[in-house]
């Protein structure tokens, strides 16, 4: 029983750390789009020392359970350029590559179940994000898989992903659920609201405090 338990207490860990390790980076990125809207993250505040910081959660959730925090932290990369999948990255190669890159090392690392249902779950988070931010991402000319395809469309999608889910591991859903769940509330906690950023000479920057 307490054996059970225990597995139970690492999978939670692992997906909330390894969840909180992608929404801290994905929020650092997305720094100046947050503002423009009137939200200084926790990412905004931190500024650079947010990598390191979501580095080592990435790092604490592996020790957990090494094999499904690679699943989920690769499946975010490549679900999270689903949507850009034809632009030339940094590393010179295209987005659909990298895409496939990541999934490979998804099944390599953690095995194909495991790597379908990170893939899903992901899917799942990112495009309900994409459904909730359709009025935001529009003002800020971020067009999420919402605008490009439309919301019915892109519900239709949520579901189908989130069956492939609960088929591949029921266990894995739920408590990635309540993993997020968490975060939601941790990260409206810590996000504070000032007034939207202007643009001044080129340059984006806001007013208030922080």
């Amino acid at each position: 029983m307490s054996g059970g338990w225990l597995e139970a207490l690492h999978i939670f860990g692992c997906l909330l750390l390894t969840g909180a390790s992608v929404k801290l980076m994905d929020d650092y990125l997305d720094a100046d789009f947050d503002l423009c809207r009137g939200h200084r993250t926790l990412a905004a505040r931190w500024g650079r020392a947010t990598l390191p910081y979501a580095l080592v959660l990435g790092m604490i959730g592996a020790a957990l359970d090494a094999r499904l925090a690679a699943a989920v932290l690769l499946a975010s990369y490549a679900v999270g350029m689903f949507t850009a999948w034809r632009e030339q990255l940094p590393t010179r190669l295209p987005a659909w590559a990298e895409i496939g890159g990541a999934i490979v090392l998804a099944v390599v690392c953690a095995g194909w179940r495991d790597a379908v249902w990170a893939i899903a779950m992901m899917a799942v988070i990112d495009w309900v994000d994409d459904l909730l931010d359709m009025y935001g991402d529009g003002l800020s000319n971020q067009f999420n898989l919402a605008l490009r395809i439309g919301p019915i469309e892109t519900v239709f999608l949520v579901l189908l992903a989130l069956l492939v889910a609960v088929t591949v591991s029921p266990t894995y859903t739920m408590w990635a659920f309540i993993a997020l769940a968490v975060l939601s509330v941790l990260s409206e906690w810590s996000t504070r609201k000032v007034e939207p950023a202007v643009s001044r000479d080129g340059e984006v920057y806001h007013r208030g405090s922080d």
